[in-house]
């Protein structure tokens, strides 16, 4: 078979709704490493109605992972990498803020220990 090139997705919460899907595609099917935090969790389609006296929300759709798990914290979905909303990072690690270096990032170093290039860069901290 084809060898496919190493993947890793950074996330945060606010990767969000298809986002999230991609993320999850991609994790599903052995293609992707996730690194980051928990994301939104945003796997409902909405449409809002107009009414007279307001409006109505109604969800007429949602995203489902390629292992048919729900993205948003929907009903029972006790998947350990999807319960509570949002897809759970497989390696976690928080960034604060945009640095002003990428290497400065904590999520950016270890996303690259993760595609085998950390001797590439340091870190300061």
């Amino acid at each position: 078979g084809r060898k496919h090139p190493k993947i890793v997705i950074l996330t945060n919460e606010g990767t969000a709704s298809s986002a999230e899907v991609f993320t999850a595609a991609l994790r599903d099917n052995g293609q992707a490493t996730v690194v980051g935090t928990r994301t939104f969790g945003k796997g409902l389609i909405q449409h809002i109605f107009p009414l007279e006296n307001g409006k109505l929300k109604l969800t007429i759709g949602e995203y489902l992972t390629p292992k048919l798990q729900h993205v948003s914290a929907v009903g029972e979905a006790k998947n350990s990498n999807y319960f509570g909303g949002g897809i759970k990072p497989d390696v976690l690690c928080r960034s604060e803020g945009i640095p002003e270096r990428k290497e400065n990032d904590l999520c950016v170093k270890i996303a690259l220990e993760e595609l085998g290039l950390e001797e590439d860069i340091e870190i300061e901290i």
